[in-house]
């Protein structure tokens, strides 16, 4: 009698933090995260034949192109999910009705771009809360993956923090969070809240974090041994990338000042890496779905 196999399945989440939100959306700005960005992210979905779960900032959907753009993603079956309007980096730590219009009026501009309702949503920052989760689920939302439940935050808001000295307002916004027990406490795998499925951001057995941006925090080989020990641990298992991971220096605005994580990296190496990555992901046997999907196997499990 033949061994039953279980098939083991991974999403490829983008977190969509585009340069016109770094810049603080400035008037008559044309993004090219949305253009020269974004074609190398397709041309990798292309060549290893997946779809991505595309997180995207509300207020960057009031530029024409920008939607248009969006329009394509969808239009080419890449799932589009939720991002807030403004990114707040502190939204799980606003008011109900805060946290509810960030929600609400991002969750209406997507549906007016995309031609229906977005039912995927991941806070700024993973800056989440029980309100948040609450807001979601009225809107009938499948999945959330907003839980950080690594010790690795820490560090990471104290360079967030570095990096905003020169701005009063962002800065504070650090130490008003709801979630910092979630670092320590909140589970590893996905957990149901009423019903929406919480998929947390996945980690090893030693609560640290697995997605592209500890490539470059703890180099190359260190990040590929974590990838892989998170792929044998893990049934459910996505992996987070955002914009500045192909963004090159010739990118940016030279007039403009921004603080984005890896830009000294060379785009040829930035490319190397991720395409390796998603290499391993499918080496290890997985095959590639969306997030939303991933919800829904996930969903199984209870």
């Amino acid at each position: 009698m033949g061994r039953y196999t279980m098939t083991k399945y991974a999403a490829i989440s983008l977190n969509f933090d585009s340069l016109g939100e770094a810049y603080g959306f400035p008037n008559n700005y044309h993004d090219i995260s949305f253009t020269t960005v974004a074609d190398r992210f397709m041309a990798l979905a292309n060549k290893m034949d997946f779809k991505y779960s595309i997180y995207v900032i509300g207020k960057d959907l009031e530029r024409p192109e920008n939607q248009a753009a969006v329009k394509q993603w969808a239009d080419a079956g890449h799932e589009i999910g939720n991002h807030s309007w403004s990114h707040h980096t502190n939204l799980g730590g606003m008011s109900y009705a805060d946290i509810q219009q960030e929600i609400e009026r991002s969750h209406q501009l997507i549906t007016n771009t995309i031609g229906y309702e977005p039912n995927g949503f991941m806070a700024p920052n993973w800056s989440t809360s029980r309100a948040a989760l609450n807001v979601l689920n009225d809107l009938n939302y499948i999945h959330d993956t907003s839980t950080f439940p690594s010790w690795l935050m820490f560090p990471i808001l104290a360079k967030i923090g570095l990096n905003h000295l020169s701005s009063r307002e962002k800065f504070a916004r650090l130490f008003q969070r709801k979630d910092y027990k979630d670092f320590l406490f909140a589970p590893r795998t996905p957990y149901m809240h009423k019903n929406i499925c919480v998929m947390p951001m996945p980690t090893n057995q030693f609560r640290i974090g697995c997605w592209h941006t500890t490539a470059f925090m703890f180099g190359w080989q260190a990040h590929q041994k974590l990838l892989q020990d998170c792929l044998n641990e893990l049934d459910i298992f996505y992996y987070l990338v955002h914009p500045a991971d192909l963004i090159d220096r010739n990118d940016l605005d030279p007039n403009r000042s921004i603080h984005l994580e890896r830009l000294n990296q060379p785009l040829a190496r930035k490319q190397q890496y991720l395409e390796q990555a998603l290499t391993i992901i499918k080496n290890s046997g997985r095959t590639l779905i969306t997030m939303n999907e991933l919800a829904e196997h996930a969903r199984k499990r209870f």
